[in-house]
């Protein structure tokens, strides 16, 4: 209908007509692309709401599991004392010596920290992580992004060297079988251990070892909690750990 406005108005020489028919094409040109614009734009904000609730929630399992890690690591700490006590006097009761067995069959597990990411790298990787405009929250995403890289790096390297210590702790300790197939019970020659003073250093910086990782993840926890505060700025919705 309009290029027959615009026709007409041509042929009839109307060129106020053929100039407002201008007009009105242009507008509806520019009026077609911005609510295409604030669609897309509405579109991007629900995306990046709905993957800030999946990371807040994330963030707020990632914090419980933390909270479990820590527990059980201030219980292993507490057995590693008994355990460096024993070693050092070679003396006992009953029940300190299983807690020295106990602490001395945990001392090569070293899993890394409890951390789920899945929502972070698919925010990032769908690219919906540069529509997030306010930049306290990218910094804050950035920087806990920093400290979990900077956790695993150094279990790894902590990792590595309680493995230097296996031959040392092969010495004394031996792994005999019990009822479950998939359990062995850690035997210890504490004869044989307090014979070298090389051997309780060896377990004194393995202890030691747990012990600096274990603060680690405390810090890690406390950045967690932060990081599940900010993100509940931005959803709306109190940060609610799991229990």
């Amino acid at each position: 209908m309009i290029l027959a406005r615009l026709s007409s108005a041509i042929r009839t020489q109307n060129w106020f007509a053929v100039a407002l028919e201008f007009v009105i094409v242009i507008a509806g040109v520019v009026i077609g692309f911005q609510i295409q614009g604030w669609n897309e734009t509405r579109q991007g904000q629900l995306r990046v709401a709905e993957a800030l609730e999946r990371l807040q929630r994330e963030t707020e399992q990632n914090i419980a599991n933390l909270r479990v890690r820590n527990d059980n690591n201030a219980a292993r700490t507490a057995d590693q004392s008994v355990m460096i006590r024993v070693a050092m006097s070679g003396e006992g009761t009953p029940e300190d010596v299983e807690t020295f067995e106990r602490a001395i069959a945990q001392l090569m597990y070293f899993s890394a920290p409890p951390i789920q990411e899945g929502s972070y790298r698919a925010l990032e990787q769908s690219g919906d992580l540069t529509l997030i405009d306010n930049q306290e929250l990218i910094s804050a995403l950035n920087y806990y992004q920093g400290a979990v890289i900077w956790i695993e790096t150094q279990h790894g390297s902590f990792r590595a060297g309680l493995t230097t210590f296996t031959d040392t702790l092969n010495e004394f300790v031996f792994h005999e079988p019990t009822d479950d197939p998939l359990v062995t019970h850690a035997r210890v020659d504490l004869d044989l251990l307090i014979e070298d003073p090389r051997r309780q250093s060896a377990l004194v910086q393995m202890a030691r070892m747990h012990a600096i990782f274990g603060q680690y993840i405390i810090g890690l926890e406390d950045q967690t909690a932060e990081l599940c505060e900010r993100l509940a700025l931005e959803t709306g919705r109190p940060c609610e750990v799991p229990s």
